[in-house]
């Protein structure tokens, strides 16, 4: 599923709502260890734009 959910997030990122709603979208679906690998994608291939998504959306997902 993570490298599923990759291609998607890859494919909606000209969107920040579609991206926000595809991430959150995911997290239901992704394990935990999952969940820490896709923030470091994130981070990685969308740092600067996407930041502020993710940190919203990632970080209460990793305290689980």
């Amino acid at each position: 599923m993570l490298e599923q959910t990759k291609i998607v997030l890859s494919n909606v990122s000209f969107d920040l709502g579609l991206f926000r709603k595809e991430l959150i979208k995911a997290l239901k679906w992704l394990q935990p260890s999952e969940i820490v690998a896709l923030k470091n994608w994130c981070s990685e291939n969308f740092s600067g734009r996407f930041d502020e998504i993710a940190s919203e959306v990632l970080h209460p997902q990793l305290s689980l």
